[in-house]
C-alpha cells in the first residue's frame, strides 16, 4: 500500500476515539465521529477507505449505521468494535452489514493494526481491479470502434476497387478486341512498322489485364469475399501444372525448369487459388533470371509442414526490399522493371488464409529463394488427394 488511507471511526465514547487517533495517526488519516449521524455526514464529505464503528451507541447501533453506510458507500470495508459478547449483534453484522471483521474491546494495537491493514489491502485490491476493469472496458470499446472503422475502411476500399475494376475492364475489353482485329487485318500483308506496334499493344493489354486480376484477387481475399475450398492436393502436380502454364515464357528466355518434388507430398489447399501463387512466383523467376538459366522447384518435408521451394539464378532481391517484400504496393528496386509487387502480396494473403507461411531469401550461391509452407495432410486423408 503506497498511499496513506483514510479511516472513519464512529464511537460515542470520546476516550476511545482519542486512543485510536493517538495510536494510529502516523499510519493513517483518522476521521472520528461521536454519533452515527455525524459519521454519515463525514462519509458524504470525505473519501473514506475503511469504516470502524462501535456497536453499542445511543440512537443508532453500529450494525444499523453500517447498513445505512452501505447504501451510499458500499466499497469501503467495515469493522465492528464491541465490548460485549453479543453474538446476535455479530451475526446481524455479518449477515446484514457485511462486516469484514469484528474486534473486541479493549483492543491490542498490534493485533488491531493487522486487522486494519488486511481490510485496507483487500479494499485497495478491489479498487485497483475495478479501475483495471473500467480501463479494459474503455479500451475494448475503443478497439471495437477502431475495428468498426477499419471494417468500414476496408469496405470502402473494396467498393472503390470494384468500381475501378468495372471502369477499367470495359475499355480493356475494347482494347483487346481492337488489338485482335488489328492483328487479323495485317496478317496477310503486314506493313513493316505494324509488327512492333501490334506487339506493344498486345503486351500492354495483357499486362493491364494481369494487374487488374491481381488487384481484384487481393481485394477479395482481404475482404474475405473469396471462400477457400481446401482439399488434399498433390503439391508436385500443382507445381508442374503452374510451370506448364508459363512454358512459352521459359522457352522465350531459353530457361529450364528443374523439378525435385515428391509426389507423396500432400497439402490441404484451395488448388486453383494456391496455384496462382506458384505461377506468380515462377513468373517473377523467369522475368528476373538470365537467359539460358534454370529455375529449380523442390518440395521437402519439415516436421508437420510441406515446403515448396522455388529458386532462380538471378540477382536476388535487393536487401532493402526483402523486409517489405510481401506487402502491398512495395516496388521492386529494378531499373528495368518497377512494376508493383502485387503478386507477392497476393501470395502472402493466400498463405495466411491457408494457415501457412511465405518466406523470401537470397540464396547463398546467388539468386532468389521463395518458400511456401503448408501443413501436411495426414495419412488418413491421403486417399482423398486431388490436384
Amino acid at each position: 500500500m503506497n498511499r496513506k488511507f483514510t479511516i472513519l471511526y464512529v464511537d460515542d465514547e470520546n476516550a476511545n476515539l482519542n486512543a485510536f487517533r493517538n495510536t494510529f495517526r502516523r499510519e493513517y488519516n483518522i476521521l472520528t465521529a461521536e454519533t452515527a449521524e455525524q459519521g454519515l455526514l463525514l462519509l458524504q464529505k470525505e473519501n473514506v477507505d475503511l469504516i470502524l464503528s462501535d456497536q453499542r451507541m445511543p440512537g443508532m447501533s453500529g450494525v444499523e449505521f453500517f447498513k445505512r453506510a452501505i447504501e451510499t458507500h458500499p466499497e469501503p470495508n467495515r469493522i465492528l468494535i464491541t465490548a460485549y459478547t453479543d453474538f446476535d449483534a455479530i451475526e446481524s453484522a455479518i449477515n446484514e452489514a457485511a462486516i469484514f471483521k469484528y474486534v473486541k474491546k479493549p483492543w491490542d494495537p498490534d493485533t488491531f493494526k493487522e486487522v486494519i491493514d488486511k481490510a485496507l489491502e483487500l479494499y485497495d485490491l478491489r479498487r485497483r481491479n475495478a479501475e483495471l476493469t473500467r480501463s479494459l472496458k474503455a479500451k475494448n470499446k475503443e478497439l471495437e470502434i477502431a475495428n468498426l472503422e477499419l471494417m468500414e475502411s476496408d469496405q470502402l476500399k473494396y467498393d472503390f476497387l470494384k468500381i475501378i475494376s468495372h471502369e477499367i475492364r470495359t475499355p480493356l475489353n475494347g482494347l483487346k478486341g481492337a488489338t485482335q482485329l488489328f492483328k487479323a487485318s495485317i496478317e496477310k500483308s503486314p506493313p513493316p512498322e505494324s509488327a512492333g506496334l501490334f506487339k506493344l499493344l498486345d503486351a500492354s493489354a495483357q499486362r493491364l489485364e494481369q494487374f487488374l486480376l491481381l488487384a481484384e484477387r487481393i481485394t477479395n481475399l482481404k475482404a474475405r469475399r473469396y471462400p477457400l475450398d481446401k482439399k488434399p492436393a498433390r503439391l508436385a502436380k500443382l507445381a508442374k501444372d503452374a510451370a506448364g502454364e508459363l512454358r512459352d515464357a521459359f522457352a522465350q528466355n531459353r530457361q529450364t525448369v528443374l523439378f525435385d518434388t515428391d509426389d507423396s507430398h500432400l497439402v490441404e489447399a484451395d488448388a486453383p487459388i494456391f496455384s496462382i501463387c506458384i505461377r506468380e512466383i515462377l513468373h517473377n523467376a523467369t522475368r528476373h533470371s538470365p537467359i539460358g538459366s534454370a529455375v529449380t522447384i523442390r518440395s521437402i518435408q519439415e516436421g508437420d509442414q510441406i515446403v515448396l521451394e522455388i529458386k532462380d539464378q538471378g540477382k536476388g532481391f535487393p536487401e532493402r526490399v526483402l523486409k517489405n517484400i510481401f506487402k502491398v504496393f512495395v516496388r521492386e528496386d529494378d531499373d528495368t522493371d518497377r512494376r508493383l509487387g502485387l503478386n507477392l502480396a497476393l501470395t502472402k494473403l493466400v498463405m495466411d488464409l491457408h494457415g501457412g507461411k511465405a518466406e523470401a531469401y537470397n540464396h547463398s550461391d546467388g539468386g532468389a529463394l521463395v518458400r511456401l509452407s503448408l501443413p501436411k495432410v495426414r495419412a488418413a486423408e491421403s486417399a482423398e488427394a486431388i490436384a
